[in-house]
């Protein structure tokens, strides 16, 4: 069986390239993917399906493999170092949800991430303690690739945007701890994502009308364990695109910290919209100047590459 091809490789700019920083010159119409282009990426071996099919254990599952993959590789949660202290609520408070009641354990960066997707993206943040139960979006959208063996090796969380999100639960000692450890990438990441979606609303009236009647999905987090070929992860973020065009979506929309993602995107037609570098700024505290509750780097920078985040918007339809 021929082997799928590897997504050609994009570049960023880095933090000296200031032309290039905050919003990108805007095409006058936003291209379609191309769905028959793509084909020859798509992978050949394996093939995604969505987490309603799985039971619960396997979206633990699912979430786990993303949590660590994103502790290894992703370029910001790599380089930063956890608060020296876990907060002390943490020790004794137990959480109870959809998927079971546990306490939080280790204070590690896969442990972290793992409750960041948890209470964020597989249950509904906004839900009342005690009556916590799956987020409206996880089982129609989001993606698992799982093995021959039935083991999950790859997922990809995908939800719809609203311009008006429900406010998150108070007080939660957990999402607290989540907020604390993610604080300076939500700095990060939050303003982008508000300037490119602000600017093409004003930009695209068709773009405007989607956004308005949820018809633009957001693909967020991806990853796979060793166990998934490189040229096969593809196929999680072009069979993420498809399941929103399934369910009549016009756009999608990715926050690519990631030059492999950004490859990925432009593979789809995506048009670059919005940059922030890593590395214009000191965002943390270096080691020596650390609060015990902050994130730090050795450097101030979120990251040691010297890259950043690129906000793209794919559409779906013609």
């Amino acid at each position: 069986m021929r082997q799928s091809k590897n997504i050609p490789r994009c570049i960023y700019p880095n933090a000296k390239d200031t032309n290039l920083h905050g919003l990108q010159t805007l095409p006058k119409t936003i291209l379609s993917v191309d769905w028959e282009s793509i084909l020859a990426y798509r992978s050949k071996h394996y093939s995604a399906i969505s987490l309603g099919e799985l039971s619960k254990e396997k979206i633990l599952e699912t979430a786990k493999i993303v949590a660590d993959a994103f502790a290894i590789n992703e370029p910001v949660q790599r380089h930063l170092n956890l608060p020296k202290e876990m907060p002390k609520k943490l020790l004794d408070y137990i959480h109870t949800d959809i998927f079971g009641t546990d306490h939080f354990g280790d204070w590690t960066k896969p442990n972290i991430i793992f409750w960041i997707i948890r209470l964020f993206v597989l249950t509904n943040p906004s839900d009342p303690i005690g009556k916590i139960g799956i987020h409206p979006d996880l089982e129609k959208f989001s993606l698992a690739i799982l093995d021959y063996d039935s083991s999950v090796i790859g997922g990809a969380f995908n939800s719809v945007v609203r311009v008006e999100e429900n406010p998150n639960r108070e007080p939660d000692p957990f999402m607290g701890a989540c907020f604390m450890f993610n604080k300076p990438v939500f700095e990060l990441i939050f303003p982008q994502e508000h300037e490119a979606l602000e600017t093409l609303k004003n930009t695209y009236p068709h773009f405007k009308h989607a956004l308005e009647n949820h018809k633009v999905g957001s693909h967020f987090l991806i990853a796979g364990s060793p166990k998934l070929p490189s040229e096969d992860t593809f196929e999680l973020v072009a069979a993420s695109a498809q399941t929103f065009k399934k369910h009549r979506f016009d756009y999608m929309i990715v926050g690519a910290v990631n030059e492999w993602t950004g490859a990925a995107c432009e593979v789809l037609n995506g048009t670059r919209v919005h940059f922030v570098p890593f590395r214009a700024e000191k965002r943390v505290p270096t080691t020596k100047d650390a609060l015990p509750t902050e994130r730090y780097s050795v450097d101030g920078f979120l990251s040691d590459k010297d890259s950043g985040s690129m906000f793209y918007v794919v559409k779906l339809t013609v």
